[in-house]
């Protein structure tokens, strides 16, 4: 009786065991299956996004190729790269103005062979060589008709030469003619005269020799003073060649920077004592380029090959500093010379004559009391004082200024120069 029982109880909880698994199975699977559902519908979201851009850049090629198409105007078909159908599973373009690439190449390559020209590997360059051989058979064609231009131009003057000169040969015959009778003539009355001027050479000739001995010591005097200008001209001759030989033109530069770094203020030249530099010169630097004066350099060291400058006064030292190959351009120095220097005017302070001639001669240049041959250069200053103290005579009407210009000597203004001067 008790056993009984106990099996009986038995079987409603094992049911009841059974129908929780499956109902937690039945869970759990429509769990999954949920989960799985919203996966493939974001995947079916995203798949019809990718195929609607697809097809919008399936209209942009299309468009792209029926434009590009209608620009060449040579319509073909394209059926892939040979050997490589496998690769394409059968599929075909049927865009409008599809071309033929192959075809478009053949075009291209006979055009460069008709035209002459090489072949090219592109639409820009097979029209540029086109354009470029059209240039020159233009500028040919053009050559061409202005030389018979030119020469239809001589054929004119050349016919219109040997018209004119038809009739002056024919007016120069008649002329003779009438010429050769005048002489005839003439030759008579001249053979009776002859004997009659005999006659008289014989007084003249008396006469002339008079007249030659007082030529003769015109002749002294005149011979004296030409020696005495030869002399002058002699010594302004020499002093021509030396300074030819000295001065360089003014758009000829003295020497040029070899080293040069933005923002620092020394840099180095390419003048030295092999040149006659003196410390203290002053160059003006401007570009191989510009005739603009872009700064200063003030010499500071000398070397035998080179000298180390200061750079000062720099317009642009960000956008335009100083840099090798700049020219250096100074008005009173020459590379390996001396300038004979005479100071003409009247200078003032700053600039007092005795200052500036030691400045000068600090360059190197020798400066003279008196205007002459050997005078290479001429400082002109302001008009001196006349002599009545009440006034200022001008500079150029002075003596030595006209003695400076039979001399052909260099002439350069003070107020010109001063930015290459520092007392």
């Amino acid at each position: 009786m008790h056993n009984r029982q106990s099996g009986a109880a038995h079987v409603p909880i094992m049911f009841f065991l059974l129908l929780l698994i499956m109902l937690i199975a039945a869970v759990a699977f429509a769990w999954v299956t949920q989960t799985r559902n919203g996966e493939l519908v974001a995947g079916l979201v995203q798949a019809r996004q990718e195929a609607d851009l697809l097809k919008k850049k399936n209209f942009l090629v299309e468009h792209y190729i029926a434009d590009v198409g209608a620009a060449v105007g040579k319509p073909g078909k394209y059926e892939g790269r040979e050997g490589q159908s496998s690769l394409y599973g059968g599929s075909v373009l049927d865009y409008p103005g599809l071309m033929n690439p192959k075809e478009i190449k053949a075009v291209m390559d006979k055009a460069c062979g008709d035209a002459g020209v090489s072949i090219a590997s592109s639409l820009e360059n097979v029209l540029g060589a086109l354009v470029t051989r059209i240039n020159q058979t233009n500028q040919r064609v053009k050559d061409i008709e202005n030389e018979r231009d030119k020469v239809l131009a001589d054929k004119t003057e050349l016919e219109r030469k040997f018209q004119q000169q038809t009739a002056d040969n024919t007016k120069s015959a008649r002329e003779w003619n009438q010429n050769l009778e005048q002489t005839r003539s003439e030759f008579t009355n001249a053979r009776a005269e002859k004997d009659n001027n005999i006659n008289r050479l014989t007084e003249s000739l008396k006469a002339k020799n008079e007249e030659l001995a007082t030529t003769r010591e015109t002749a002294t005097a005149t011979e004296k003073a030409l020696n005495a200008q030869m002399d002058k001209i002699r010594g302004q001759n020499s002093a021509l060649v030396a300074r030819n030989a000295m001065i360089q033109p003014p758009d000829v530069a003295d020497g040029k920077v070899i080293a040069a770094q933005q923002g620092v203020s020394i840099a180095f030249v390419n003048l030295g004592k092999k040149d006659m530099l003196q410390p203290g010169t002053i160059f003006r630097i401007r570009n191989p380029h510009s005739a603009s004066v872009k700064g200063y350099a003030t010499v500071k060291s000398i070397e035998e090959e080179r000298a180390e400058v200061e750079l000062s006064g720099l317009v642009d030292p960000i956008g335009d500093s100083v840099r090798a190959g700049d020219e250096l351009f100074n008005d009173l120095f020459t590379p390996r010379a001396t300038r004979t220097i005479y100071l003409l005017g009247r200078f003032q302070a700053p600039y007092n004559k005795p200052d500036l001639a030691n400045l000068l001669k600090r360059l190197g240049n020798k400066v003279v009391d008196k205007m002459g041959p050997g005078v290479d250069t001429v400082i002109l200053g302001n008009d001196p004082i006349n002599e009545a103290g009440d006034g200022f005579s001008a500079v150029t009407e002075s003596k030595e200024y006209k003695e400076a210009l039979d001399l052909r000597v260099e002439f350069a203004h003070l107020k010109n120069i001063r930015d290459l001067i520092k007392l």
